[in-house]
């Protein structure tokens, strides 16, 4: 079976079988992405830290909290669409690493939007992360509207 060939980005998501994330080990998934798997996860942490440390006033001035959470959610989005847009555009390298390492992390797909689903799970990684770090701004933005230390 060859791997899903997308003409867009848009068109890979849409056709998406979301329910196959069920079946597969995600975070093995994403670490066996490579280098861009392994800098979306520690962007992810990297943003979890920055909001706890925030919440408990470690870092006092708001505009290095928004600008922290706004650049670590900005460089998630980057690296999930550049790994989700080259593992769609070649496809035969990302079958081929699929199969050699990828297949232990569960099912091997068998439908093209079961293959779509997991070369997109880079993009909706990292836009997940962007919104979280948009809704740690928001809540700073409510919740700290009596602090003047902007």
């Amino acid at each position: 079976m060859r791997a899903f060939e997308a003409t867009s980005l848009w068109e890979l998501v849409s056709r998406s079988e979301l329910r196959f994330y069920q079946q597969r080990d995600l975070g093995l998934d994403l670490y066996l992405t490579g280098i861009p798997g392994i800098l979306l996860v520690l962007f992810g942490i990297a943003s979890a830290v920055v909001f706890l440390l925030a919440i408990f006033h470690v870092i006092p001035i708001r505009r290095h909290i928004v600008a922290l959470l706004v650049t670590l959610g900005t460089l998630a989005v980057i690296t999930g669409t550049a790994t989700t847009y080259w593992d769609a555009h070649h496809p035969s390298e990302f079958e081929a690493q699929f199969y050699q390492q990828r297949s232990i992390a569960g099912p091997v797909p068998q439908r093209e939007e079961q293959w779509a689903a997991v070369i997109a799970f880079p993009l909706f990684v990292g836009v997940l992360t962007c919104a979280a770090n948009v809704c740690g701004c928001l809540y700073m933005m409510a919740f700290w509207i009596g602090n003047r230390r902007a």
